[in-house]
Parts: C-alpha cells; sequence; structure tokens
C-alpha cells in the first residue's frame, strides 16, 4: 500500500503561493486582453459628464489597495511573538489572499466596466491594478522581510526542502 507524504515546507509554501498568486493575476489579465481584442471604437475620454463610473472606479481601486494593504498589515501585525513557523506562515498566506482577491476584483470591475462603456481609462486602470498585483508576488525575501523573521526562524525557513512539522 502507497503512503503519501503530507510535509509541510518552505519551497512547497513557496510553490503553493506563487501558483496562487499567478492564477489570481491571470484572470484579469486574460479577460483584459479579450475585452480590448473584441471592442469596437475603444476610445480614451476623460470627460466625466454624465458617467458616474467615472468617479466609481478610481475610488474601488484606491480603496482595493488600502484596504487590501491595511488588512494585510493588521493580520500580520497580530501574531504573537512566540506564534510557530508554520502558523506564521499560514496567517501570511491568507492575508496575501485577502491582498490579493481586492486587487483581482477591482481590476475585474474596471476590466469589465470598460467592456460595457469601450472607455479606455477604466482599461488603463485596470491595467494598472494587474500591475500593482503582479508587483506583490511572494518571494522568499520578502516573506522573511514582512513576518521579520530571525534566529531560529530564519534558519528553519531557509532550509527550503525539510520539514516544518
Amino acid at each position: 500500500m502507497a503512503t503519501t507524504n503530507n510535509r509541510f515546507t518552505p519551497a512547497g509554501f513557496l510553490k503553493i503561493m506563487s501558483f496562487l498568486h499567478l492564477g489570481i493575476a491571470a484572470t484579469p489579465i486574460v479577460l483584459g486582453i479579450l475585452f480590448y481584442t473584441q471592442s469596437k471604437g475603444a476610445q480614451l475620454n476623460f470627460d466625466n459628464s454624465g458617467d458616474m463610473f467615472m468617479a466609481i472606479v478610481p475610488v474601488v481601486a484606491i480603496g482595493s489597495i488600502f484596504l487590501g494593504d491595511f488588512i494585510f498589515r493588521k493580520t500580520l501585525g497580530n501574531l504573537p511573538k512566540n506564534t510557530s513557523l508554520r502558523d506564521k506562515l499560514a496567517k501570511f498566506q491568507t492575508a496575501s489572499m485577502i491582498k490579493f482577491a481586492l486587487l483581482e476584483g477591482a481590476a475585474l470591475f474596471a476590466i469589465v466596466i470598460f467592456s460595457n462603456t469601450q472607455n479606455l481609462t477604466y482599461l488603463i486602470i485596470g491595467a494598472f491594478l494587474i500591475f500593482y498585483l503582479l508587483l506583490q508576488r511572494p518571494t522568499k525575501d520578502k516573506i522573511e522581510r514582512i513576518l521579520d523573521l530571525r534566529g531560529e526562524e530564519k534558519a528553519k525557513f531557509n532550509q527550503m526542502n525539510e520539514p516544518l512539522d
């Protein structure tokens, strides 16, 4: 009978985080490209007369950036010092997914509004949000810095293929 080995390693964690990040970022990228290629007569128009989305989309975009960062910092700021590395990584993953989802949602909102209005301003806002989301890609160095890993925890995290259990 074959046994499965469910070891939680830093390398596995980084792989999962990178895959989730890429999956979340891919949706608005593909949708933006699809809607842009299908658009007819799209134009850049900053005239806000009669277009309520000219106020709503930027507010949603900026709000998602700040709210995502706030929730991320708040979630990770409440970690007790004696929390295990595995629990810290789990909290980091949860906080990151919330942050990524807020950015993805705002980007999708902007892209759908572009599709409905054919105003390239919304696609540009969506592209900015996607770019910002791509900058949030979790790397080993970022995780170490954000979680403030030191001493034994940092050494444990640097042993990429050693289980954390």
